[in-house]
């Protein structure tokens, strides 16, 4: 199954914690593509430093439930810590698109739930994934320009 995932993070080193994410990412994925690493300014959430963002894609055997509990377990290993909501994190990892699946619990929903309105997600996910969709949603480009357009 496709997965697509956002990293973010904008503590300490930021691009040594991407970099060590995505190698705990390798260990889940195949054939893993990653985006180039973007910077940007926080959404919402207190006053804190600019993110380094980037997007990795690709082939995945878990279920989308047990993918994204690895992925939290890889952010509890790098000492994540959620204490205020859209705060500073070491690593921030969402599950955005899992092949078409559509789910919606308290645990998982897909596709992430912000991810069409967010150019962090979406500019580094173009870059690798030109053709990339958000089932239900659109076309990545086409979501990017429509909030490119309007801001």
């Amino acid at each position: 199954m496709k997965a697509v995932i956002s990293l973010g993070s904008n503590l300490e080193n930021r691009k040594l914690n991407l970099e060590i994410a995505i190698t705990h990412i390798e260990q889940l994925l195949n054939n893993l593509v990653i985006s180039p690493f973007i910077q940007t300014k926080p959404v919402g959430g207190p006053p804190q430093d600019d993110f380094l963002n980037a997007v990795v894609i690709g082939e995945c055997e878990l279920s989308a439930e047990s993918l994204l509990t690895k992925l939290l377990e890889i952010e509890d290993q790098m000492g994540r810590v959620r204490e205020v909501e859209w705060g500073p994190r070491i690593i921030d990892l969402d599950l955005i698109v899992y092949g078409e699946q559509v789910v919606d619990t308290v645990f998982l929903k897909l596709p992430h739930p912000v991810a069409h309105s967010r150019e962090f997600v979406l500019i580094p996910w173009l870059a690798i994934d030109p053709e990339g969709e958000i089932p239900g949603i659109g076309a990545v480009k086409s979501l990017l320009a429509s909030i490119q357009s309007t801001s």
